[in-house]
């Protein structure tokens, strides 16, 4: 299978893995929201920020290091044994602050929950390596279906839980049910067993590549996620929640919208490296396709923010209907991280992948801070406003990985940025104009306008890249 073929077919089962996983799950968020308190989700919001925060930067590295070198038997027993190393640390950790953590937010409650949430740390570390083998042989299907299994074990043990009453426990035990189901499955899947402990050679070099990585997996959390922390401390639990609400829908738009295709970003990009003419050819297109597919979500979401939260989680979450629409305002600078940070790493550039994600993060953080005590629609207007002029930062960080001007791939975000605006203009009159529409009719009128007015605009002002973007994806998926 060549490339192309095999990263559109590999896209293409991340997909409708995704779509079928976060469908799924939203049904299981929308019946758990139904009976529980915002406070609680705020609670929770704070536990998960942190205790995912040292998951996700005690894990970072390791599933790269294992997609960089395919097959090296070697590097994959030095990227679980560092990684579990430092995941082991980052438990005792958590164990240790909990208490001063739950004194600092006023949460009594905040400091079991974050020490049984801290397991998840050191469990997470037995899935990287397997999921990552799968990602480097192109087996998305097997990948997606865990995934989609995972989400459902998760759901269904939470379930029951909130139903009686037990709100914290439902959201806790729906965390590490997912995340034992995956390690194990994913496990059988790639034949893979923890190996032995590599020298002290081996794991050395394995955390040098790795500590970059994870210094950019921080401030990328805290860019994406992270910042409820700091938020927690300005505003009060139960507004937290409301925010935790939309962001998370933020969050998934983006996932179905460009995860299936970063999934594949860094084998592509390692298959054409020391290639510079074909590296930026790939970057370009595939910008191009990622561009088009996270605005246009953007705009229909966007236009029919409202009526997607009030249907899916009821009256008494209305205060996220706006901080979601807001948020998903951000797709610029999503498109262009989507694709810089498999770029740099496949290149090896781990430290500027750090260097850049450092300065994004300030930003963020200077934004949620002084924004916070004014709001929700403030402090989401403020991010919105520092993701569109971080996509300048993000551009320097692409010409540095490309090692070349990048003015010709920019120069494709104009388009859909133009059609995402109007189509959102276009979704926002026809509700004004349509007032006594039921929130079914609101989701199907400004999704359906402003899903018209984008494509409308894009095949007509770019028919011939339309075309061809379509005869590429076509050629890929199906050969010929």
């Amino acid at each position: 299978m060549n490339l192309a073929r095999g990263a559109a077919r590999g896209a293409a089962w991340s997909f409708a893995a995704v779509l079928v996983e976060r469908g799924f799950g939203f049904v299981i968020l929308g019946l758990l929201l139904r009976v529980i308190p915002a406070s609680v989700v705020g609670l929770i919001a704070i536990a998960s920020a942190i205790s995912e925060l040292a998951r996700v930067v005690a894990n970072s590295g390791a599933g790269e290091q294992v997609q960089a070198n395919p097959g090296d038997r070697a590097v994959e027993a030095g990227a679980f044994w560092s990684q579990g190393f430092a995941s082991l640390v980052f438990m005792a950790v958590l164990f240790a602050i909990s208490p001063s953590v739950a004194r600092l937010y006023g949460q009594p409650q905040l400091s079991l929950v974050l020490r049984v949430m801290a397991v998840n740390v050191l469990l997470t570390a037995f899935l990287i390596v397997p999921s990552a083998r799968l990602t480097a042989q192109f087996r998305f299907r097997a990948i997606g279906l865990i995934s989609l299994g995972s989400t459902m074990a998760g759901g269904l043990v939470a379930l029951p839980f909130a139903y009686r009453g037990y709100g914290v426990a439902a959201m806790i035990a729906q965390r590490m049910a997912g995340v034992v189901f995956y390690a194990l499955v994913a496990a059988v899947a790639a034949r893979w067993v923890p190996p032995a402990l590599p020298p002290g050679r081996v794991l050395r070099e394995s955390f040098r590549f790795s500590w970059p990585l994870m210094q950019a997996a921080f401030v990328d959390y805290i860019s994406l996620t992270g910042y409820v922390m700091l938020v927690g401390l300005r505003m009060p639990v139960a507004l937290l929640g409301q925010l935790r609400i939309a962001q998370r829908l933020a969050e998934v738009l983006q996932e179905v919208a460009f995860l299936p295709g970063r999934k594949v970003f860094i084998p592509v990009f390692v298959a054409v490296r020391g290639e510079p003419d074909r590296q930026f050819e790939t970057t370009r297109q595939m910008l191009d396709m990622l561009s088009m597919v996270i605005f246009f979500a953007s705009a229909v979401c966007g236009a029919a923010a409202r009526p997607i939260v009030l249907l899916m989680f009821g009256p008494h979450w209305a205060a996220a209907a706006p901080v979601f629409a807001i948020l998903t305002l951000m797709a610029p600078a999503s498109a262009l991280y989507g694709v810089i940070n498999p770029l740099l790493t496949a290149a090896g550039r781990t430290r500027l992948v750090s260097h850049y994600a450092w300065a994004n993060v300030a930003a963020i953080m200077l934004a949620a801070w002084f924004a916070a005590p004014f709001g929700l629609n403030a402090l989401a207007w403020a991010l919105a406003g520092r993701g569109v002029l971080g996509v300048g930062l993000f551009a320097a960080a692409l010409r540095q990985g490309l090692g070349r001007p990048v003015g010709a791939i920019l120069r494709l975000l104009v388009l859909p940025c133009l059609a995402l605006v109007a189509a959102r203009l276009a979704g926002w009159c026809a509700l004004v104009a349509m007032p006594g529409l039921g929130l079914a009719g609101q989701l199907v009128l400004a999704g359906g306008v402003a899903a018209l007015v984008f494509a409308g605009i894009v095949m007509a002002a770019a028919p011939a890249r339309m075309r061809a973007m379509a005869m590429r994806l076509r050629r890929a998926l199906l050969g010929g």
